[in-house]
């Protein structure tokens, strides 16, 4: 099964299989995908990607004014079931404002509901003219 991430999804997917609790083999899992979609040291550098430490916690920043293309990858059916499964059932949920930008599309395309544009850019299946104002 396909999604189509940009990198913001990349870097916030990545997190949130870094947080799971898991067997060892979900852990192994977790694992690989982490490093299917985790960014190139060249795409760190063209968003300005870094860390620092905040409140005795790692935490990382990027340039969200940067952009990458968005790339395709290719899950297993229980791959992509356990991703989407993950997000919807993270307990510390998510902010309202901050992560909509890139769940919503996530979620449509977990969830069946998202085309994509002639350009590659997902967009829901009721059109382009649901993705103005935003």
């Amino acid at each position: 099964m396909k999604l189509t991430l940009d990198y913001t999804q990349r870097l916030n997917l990545h997190a949130l299989m870094g947080a799971q609790r898991a067997s060892v083999d979900e852990l192994r899992m977790f694992w690989r995908l982490q490093d299917e979609i985790a960014l190139t040291p060249e795409e760190k550098d063209a968003i300005g990607y870094k860390t620092i430490q905040a409140n005795g916690q790692v935490q990382v920043q990027w340039d969200v004014g940067k952009n990458l293309p968005v790339q395709d990858y290719e899950f297993k059916e229980e791959e992509f079931q356990r991703l989407g499964k993950m997000v919807r059932e993270w307990q510390p949920g998510f902010l309202i404002g901050a992560d909509r930008v890139w769940i919503e599309p996530l979620l449509a395309q977990l969830d069946g509901t998202l085309e994509t544009a002639r350009n590659g850019v997902a967009v829901p299946a009721s059109g382009l003219g649901a993705m103005r104002g935003r």
